[in-house]
């Protein structure tokens, strides 16, 4: 039997969301700027793509993140996303936001919570129309290695940084998001196409986790797929944004997030390098390829077929 799903939880509902007055933003990003607001004023953009957050678009290529108070869910953290971007700004330089700055400030519009950082050239890779994404995931998954290579030793010290600890925490997670699947299809039948039942398809992945031996986990950006993915005019990864809901687990997971199997293919197979993948690794990609199937057939109707066809694939592997 499945647990309960983890469909994210807000913890303010009914929180304050105002756009924040352009001076004020100004003033917030100078505090961290070199050369004070450092020609920020000459632009003022607001996005609010991001859901939980909300980038003010500056000057100079500055970004201002705010954490949306209505929006604040346990497993995302601004603060948590600043030491990310620290801990990575040797090896990946360029290619994730530059940290200027992060703080908390009350203010006349309310508490805000923000960042100060720099916008990566190019846009994100759901907008790119790329009609071959091979160069694209193969950069990437340069990006991926950096990421999971991290000493993340003193983030969990701080308690700032989720980690599944051994076997049955990445199994236990792994539940819960086939848990959150099959209320999807339950709420949705006529989306699922598959053979057997998406209930049992999930307790039988999970259950072929059950000798897995322990590894130590690795941090995981958690979402790098075309949303948070940056590509530039020669189709390549210019960088990977979204640090908020970072983890630390096995780096499978974080090979599942393109809804496409055929680009998830690509992308496990230029992040191995062709090379030789231990049992463990196989078995978890294995089951991630599950999930993320299943979530292809639940949200994508033009990816559904394909998604079919790859869970099938799967299955027999199990």
């Amino acid at each position: 039997m499945l647990p309960v799903g983890r469909a994210d939880t807000y913890l303010q509902p009914g929180a304050p969301d105002p756009v924040l007055p352009k001076d004020l933003v100004l003033d917030l990003a100078g505090r961290f700027l070199p050369d004070g607001n450092n020609g920020a004023d000459t632009r003022f953009d607001v996005d609010e793509s991001g859901g939980e957050a909300r980038a003010y678009m500056l000057g100079s290529g500055i970004v201002v993140k705010t954490q949306r108070p209505h929006r604040l869910r346990p497993r995302t953290s601004l603060e948590k996303e600043a030491h990310v971007l620290s801990l990575l700004a040797g090896p990946l330089a360029g290619r994730i936001p530059r940290l200027f700055g992060y703080g908390r400030e009350d203010t006349a519009a309310g508490p805000v919570e923000f960042l100060v950082m720099s916008r990566i050239r190019g846009c994100a890779a759901l907008h790119a129309g790329l009609p071959a994404r091979e160069a694209l995931l193969a950069s990437l998954a340069d990006v991926l290695r950096s990421v999971h290579a991290a000493d993340v030793t003193g983030l969990r010290d701080s308690g700032l940084l989720p980690a599944d600890v051994d076997s049955a925490a990445l199994r236990g997670r792994l539940q819960l998001g086939f848990a959150d699947a099959c209320d999807g299809f339950a709420a949705h039948r006529d989306r699922y196409a598959g053979a057997g039942a998406p209930e049992r398809i999930a307790i039988a992945a999970v259950d072929a986790l059950a000798g897995l031996t322990d590894e130590s986990p690795v941090l995981l950006h958690s979402n790098p797929g075309p949303t948070h993915v940056f590509v530039g005019d020669g189709g390549l990864c210019t960088g990977l944004i979204d640090f908020g809901d970072a983890y630390a687990s096995h780096p499978a997971l974080d090979l599942r997030s393109w809804p496409d199997p055929a680009d998830r293919i690509v992308l496990h197979e230029a992040y191995t390098g062709g090379r030789p993948t231990t049992r463990g690794f196989d078995a978890v990609w294995t089951v991630v390829m599950i999930l993320a199937d299943l979530n292809a057939m639940l949200h994508r109707a033009d990816l559904a077929e394909a998604a079919g066809r790859d869970l099938a694939l799967r299955l027999a592997q199990l």
